[in-house]
């Protein structure tokens, strides 16, 4: 039983060395073996069977070849790694192993059947390996990172959210989620909605899946694969796991408990840590061999996060959120004076956001050329509370919850040999509710606070309390994505030639929330006491927003394998959109600015891309898995994103006719005086016109804001062009370099019609700013500014016309190091230097959008700027340090540079409607009181900060001007792999770090004197607050935010601890890869037999396996046995039959040079490949060691065939003759039974 299970372990070996390096993969998820047979003269043979066994999942695949000796084999998630039989009659069989290498999207076997019939040497498999992980290799010039599950169970991630795992590949920006918003990302300056995510191909609508029944996710920044679409900034492409001939899964349970957050101040809920349980699993296999599979898959996430609202902060809290303790006690007071409990909401202790996902799919092979493929998701997900802000009250949040799913469809086909097809049906919907829960108008409150302590100044913040705006909302979509590609290879497969098209039909409706109840505003909170507001808006009709969209997409294209070391891929994609239900027309809108409410965007574009990737030179010599000197890779190309259905919503709920939405805003005299016990009793108590007598011309009850496209509206668009290489450093370690650019076209914008061209009167304290109402509209006493006085027609406020021509550019440069030590230690490490600049960065419709663009006086004025998403430098660092074969040490380490922000005034002072007005720097040196306290803000901001508006003095703050500090994050996780209790090492158990900066910090510097290490730091944007205006100076009065991009200790409330999670992750089934590579590195004994594991502990020497065959051995002998079993010493095989031929003196002497030669050759490369393979510990990157290892042995190889030709020369032909035919033609392979002295000269 021992000799079976060294074979065993011999055999998984060689099978994974004799295969090419690893890469990543974008394209579908089927392979395509093809190939031609032919004989000994380069005739082609009809009627040979080949056979294809996928590595990973066990399934055999057949074909049989046509009369022109071609075959073609397709092989749904086959894994990317094929071992590969040739069988004809009279012939010698062929045997050999697939693997990818560069960038191929398909596998050519060409194999020569010569008329000696040999009897192939077993090889067994025993017992049935976990799947090795598919490489999925990118089409050529692609630039992208894989992420397998075993790589992110064992790094120190908080979530695997999708849009989060994009974050681990250098030049991708993050975008927190917050509580209304998910977790996004940017690339190429780009907008989060100009990514894609995407599940076995098609488009799905969330980023939250059970990681647990992912095969991989793939990160890709830039592809000039044409099939490709639907995004012109990132794509994420995840591929569901599939079931296999062996029953295989893993399940895992994470947990973060908030009382292993260590120094955390538990009386404050903005230090506290968090509790999370996280349980995952999944389990497959098969329901008939080698027909019929399933893979079934879920995961639970439940957590709960301290509630931070104004009633559950402490005094220190308040003080770094910028409000005094006693002015809050005088909010609560005067709330209670009004007849409205702050307590009406009881606060809670924790906010619970939980999430439940699942994945089911399906695999029916009908032939071998028909493969069915079906799958569910589902996933729900809820919080409550929701939408509280850390000064708000509890009764202004609510609870939310949503929910979606789908069913896809898959059938692959060939169709003879040529002709391969793959269509795709996925329908799915989605909900989201959200419910508040107080029935009540907003109130807020404009709260200067004089502070003193570690941050002194005159802070400025806002108290809110009532109901919430947002709140109740509602949505539902459905959508129906089909998809067919039909790829044909004529010849000997060197040309794919791809045809494919698309077509997606969304249909969404919206309830949006919309400021239903209206909103109270007061300047301070002595306005609060006595009851006057300075401004109330409500939106008295809110129409239902429902938009349907249609996109179509169509491409061709070629990969052409133009010679092994070059590989292009070219062709077009026409892409269109068309928008149905569209809004009626409004002959107002016509008559008074020539725009047609009814028009809705359609278009045709046909954009063009080609890639390539190009191996140059060979490290150590050529031959077979041999690795390329160089690597270049390059392409160029138009990338086209859908048209937002955002856009469509907003334009079909707001056409200005009766039954759309209705806005309602009134300042000064015209407020009306709030009655908020009324208001509780009854919501029809709530105002639905201004009080008369109003100071300045209130706009009409009938204010109705208009949304509508342009005529010459295009969906967004960028052009990219990439160019990289790769050089490898040594056969462990190499280095890429990766510029880009993008340029961003059509990009959507707002420009309101309805402002009044031009400016009333100018601000001559301000730098002549323009101001788009007269003086006398605007209110004294607040400096609340009427919208209708900058109204061309006063019966409809904002009439945003929604145009597609902004820009945007970005230039970026990333320098890469990877790769293993000596000691064995894996290492990523990048530096990217980036420069993004664009003309509005928000991603948002509508009225929002048109705020979003910040302006120093006309807001339809386009401006170039630096991107929210420019960050100039980012640092990313993962490695892995292994401590034997049970434990390893895994890292993420990031720092980057900070994020511009612009200096925003509270408030609207232009006249158009929005708080988009950037603010003014005030001179120092002045006599104002604005000046006075300008004056102290510079003297106790940051460095950074005080140089920018020092900068700007006398000026209005251009846009993204100022920066935020640099932010650094770093975590570790411990993982640990016993294999005590007959585990076999399947089990790993984990201790990561959660802000590790933090407690460090905290070590060095104590609780109190902090440097804020490891906090994500967001500095306060708003510069000055309106809170009145001098008419006959005609000048705005302000207050000076003094904590103006304060960040420092004493600014910044929000304090994440230090804390300790704990995880546990389990295989079921043998992990194969990890096998192989553990004895590689000489730790532990082999592979045991049937129901055996894996047997060694350590490096001193393996334990017994289980049940059915031993699994130990010598730890350090594990890698000579496996070389010496796998790679023969030919002279010295042949000088073990010195008596049988009859070898003279000389040929001994020869012989033994070549034997010791040899010998050494391969000890010196078993070393190189035990020092590669220690570096693989078990995180996930094992396919970029192995990638080194099999080079190694593609030299040793060769190494064996040159001395394989030295024996020949030095014997005769007589003697050669007689030598063994398993000598002369060596199999390159594991060897059953008793072995001939090899690589041993004693």
């Amino acid at each position: 039983m021992r000799c079976i299970g060294a074979v065993a372990a011999a055999a998984i070996l060689a099978l994974l060395l004799l295969t090419g390096p690893l890469q990543g993969q974008v394209g579908t998820s089927t392979d395509i073996i093809t190939g031609l047979v032919t004989d000994e003269n380069g005739a082609p043979l009809a009627g040979v069977i080949v056979e294809a066994t996928s590595l990973e999942t066990q399934i055999v695949r057949r074909a049989t070849t046509d009369p022109r000796g071609r075959y073609t084999i397709l092989f749904p998630d086959g894994g990317g790694q094929y071992q590969m039989t040739a069988r004809y009659l009279g012939r010698q069989p062929q045997q050999t192993t697939l693997q990818r290498y560069a960038d191929e999207d398909r596998f050519l076997w060409n194999p020569q059947l010569p008329p000696v019939a040999i009897t192939l040497a077993p090889i067994t498999v025993h017992p049935p390996p976990r799947p090795v992980r598919a490489p999925d290799v990118p089409t050529p010039g692609s630039t992208e990172r894989a992420l397998t599950p075993e790589l992110v169970a064992r790094l120190p991630l908080e979530d695997t959210d999708l849009n989060l795992l994009a974050t681990l590949v250098p030049g991708v920006i993050g975008i927190g989620a917050t509580d209304s918003t998910a977790a996004a990302f940017s690339v190429a300056g780009l907008r989060s909605d100009a990514n894609a995510v995407t599940l076995d191909g098609l488009n799905i609508s969330t980023s939250s899946v059970p990681q647990e029944g992912l095969r991989t996710t793939r990160v890709v920044t830039s592809t000039y694969d044409v099939s490709r679409g639907a995004f012109s900034g990132g794509l994420v492409a995840a591929t569901t796991r599939g079931g296999a001939n062996m029953i295989q899964g893993s399940s895992s349970y994470a947990l973060r408990d908030q009382s292993l957050a260590m120094d955390a101040d538990e009386s404050s809920p903005f230090t506290r840590g968090y509790t999370q349980n996280q349980l995952s699993g999944g389990l497959g296999g098969p329901l008939v061999r080698d027909r019929l599979f399933i893979f079934a898959s879920g995961q639970a996430r439940l957590r709960d996060d301290a509630q931070m609202s104004l009633l559950d902060a402490t005094p220190t809290d308040l003080e770094r959120l910028g409000v005094r303790p006693d002015s809050v006690a005088r909010f609560l007071a005067a709330l209670q004076g009004m007849g409205l409990s702050p307590t009406s909401v009881q606060s809670s202790d924790t906010r619970t956001t939980d999430n439940l996902t699942s994945l089911v799919r399906v695999d029916y092979i009908v032939s071998n050329s028909h493969t069915i493929t079906l799958r569910g998701d589902w996933r729900w997900g809820s919080q409550d509370p929701s939408r509280i802000q850390p000064l708000s009250l509890p009764q202004v949040g609510g609870s939310t919850n949503n929910s979606g799913g789908g069913v896809m469809a898959t059938v692959t086909s060939r169709f003879g040999m040529h002709i391969i097809n793959e269509a795709k049906v996925y329908p799915s919907v989605s909900h989201q509710d959200g419910q508040p829960f107080t029935v009540l108008p907003s109130g807020r409150v404009l709260l200067a606070s004089d502070l003193s302590g570690n941050q002194p100044g005159v802070a400025v913040g806002t108290l809110v309390f009532g109901g919430n705006a947002g709140l109740p909302s509602g949505s539902r979509s459905t959508s129906l994505e089909v998809a067919d590609e039909l790829s044909f290879m004529p010849g000997t497969g060197v040309h794919r030639f791809k045809l494919g098209a698309s077509a997606q039909t969304t249909h969404s409706t919206t309830q949006p929330a919309a400021n239903r109840l209206g909103t109270f505003t007061y300047n301070s909170l002595a306005d609060l006491e006595a009851d006057q507001p300075a401004s109330f808006s409500r939106a008295l009709v809110v129409a239902a927003r429902a938009a349907t969209s249609r996109d179509y997409a169509a491409y061709a294209a070629d990969v052409w394998r133009a010679s092994p070391a070059l590989q292009l891929t070219y062709g077009v994609r026409l892409e269109g959109s068309r928008l149905g239900n569209p809004p009626p027309v409004n002959p107002d809108i016509a008559t008074d600015f020539g725009r047609n409410t009814a028009l809705l965007p359609h278009e045709w574009h046909l954009s063009p891309r080609a890639g390539f990737t190009w191996t140059l030179g060979a490290m150590g010599g050529a031959g077979a898995g041999a690795q390329p000197a160089f690597i270049i890779r390059g392409g160029a190309g138009e990338f086209r994103s859908p048209i937002p259905t955002g856009l469509v919503a907003s334009a079909q709920s707001a056409t200005g006719l009766t039954g759309s939405a209705v806005e309602l805003i009134c300042i000064g005299g015209g407020v009306p005086v709030p009655d908020w016990s009324a208001y509780a009793a009854d919501t029809a108590a709530i105002p639905d016109s201004c009080a008369t007598g109003g100071g300045g011309p209130p706009l009409a009850p009938e204010n109705r804001p208009v949304v509508l496209f342009a005529d010459d509206y295009q969906a967004p668009r960028a052009w990219r062009a990439t160019l990289g290489a790769q050089r490898n450093l040594t056969r462990l370690l190499h280095l890429s370099v990766d510029a880009g650019y993008t340029r961003g076209v059509h990009q959507y914008g707002f420009t309101d019609l309805n402002l009044v061209a031009t400016p009333r009167f100018v601000l001559g304290n301000e730098h002549n700013r323009p101001v788009y109402v007269a003086p006398s509209d605007i209110v004294p006493a607040t400096g609340a500014v009427s919208l209708a006085a900058s109204r061309r027609d006063t019966v409809f406020g904002q009439v945003l016309e929604i145009g597609s021509d902004l820009g945007s550019e970005a230039k970026q440069l990333t320098v890469s190091l990877g790769g293993v030590t000596r000691r064995g230690v894996v290492l990523q490490a990048s530096y990217t230097w980036s420069q993004s600049r664009d003309q509005l960065s928000a991603s948002r419709f509508g009225a929002p959008g048109f705020a979003a663009a910040t302006t120093a006086g006309d807001p339809n004025v386009r401006e170039w700027a630096p991107s929210d998403f420019d960050r100039r430098h980012a640092l990313l660092g993962v490695v892995t340090y292994p401590f034997g074969t049970s434990l390893e040490v895994t890292g993420i380490g990031r720092l980057t540079s900070g994020a511009p922000f612009t200096p925003l005034v509270g408030g609207d002072i232009n006249g158009d409607g929005a708080r988009n007005d950037r603010a003014f720097v005030f001179d120092p040196a002045g006599t104002t009181s604005e000046s006075a306290a300008m004056a102290r803000l510079l003297a106790a901001a940051d460095p950074g900060i005080a140089a920018c508006l020092r900068q700007q003095i006398g000026t209005v703050a251009a846009r993204n001007s100022c920066r935020g500090p640099w932010q650094a994050t770093f975590d570790l996780q411990i993982n640990y792999r016993p294999s005590i209790l007959r585990l076999q090492r399947r089990l790993t158990v984990s201790v990561s770090t959660i802000n590790l900066l933090r407690g460090v910090d905290e070590l060095l510097h104590g609780v109190n004197g902090a440097h804020g290490w490891g906090l994500t730091l967001q500095p306060d944007p708003t510069l000055v607050y309106v809170t009145g205006f001098d008419s006959s100076a005609r000048q705005f009065l302000y207050a000076v935010n003094e904590r103006f991009g304060a960040t420092g200790r004493g600014a910044n409330a929000f304090r994440a601890p230090f804390q300790i999670g704990i995880q546990a992750h389990l295989t079921i089934g043998a992990d194969r890869q990890q096998a192989a590579l553990d004895a590689l590195r000489g730790f532990g004994g082999g592979m045991g037999g049937r129901g055996g594991g894996f047997g060694g502990a350590g490096v001193g020497g393996g334990g017994r396996g289980g049940r059915g065959g031993g699994g130990g051995g010598p730890g350090r002998l594990g890698m000579a046995a496996r070389l010496d079993s796998i790679l023969p010493n030919p002279p010295a095989q042949v000088l073990a039959l010195r008596d049988s031929i009859v070898l003279t003196a000389d040929q001994v002497t020869t012989l033994e040079a070549a034997r010791d030669s040899l010998a050494s050759e391969l000890r010196v490369m078993g070393d190189s490949m035990r020092s590669a393979a220690g570096g693989l510990d078990a995180s996930g990157d094992r396919q970029a060691v192995l990638a080194r290892v099999r080079a190694q042995f593609a030299l040793a190889r060769d190494a064996v065939t040159r001395a394989l030709d030295a024996v020949r020369s030095a014997l005769t032909p007589e003697q050669w003759s007689r030598v063994p035919e398993s000598i002369r033609n060596p199999q390159f392979g594991p060897r059953a039974g008793p072995r001939a002295p090899a690589n041993n000269p004693d």
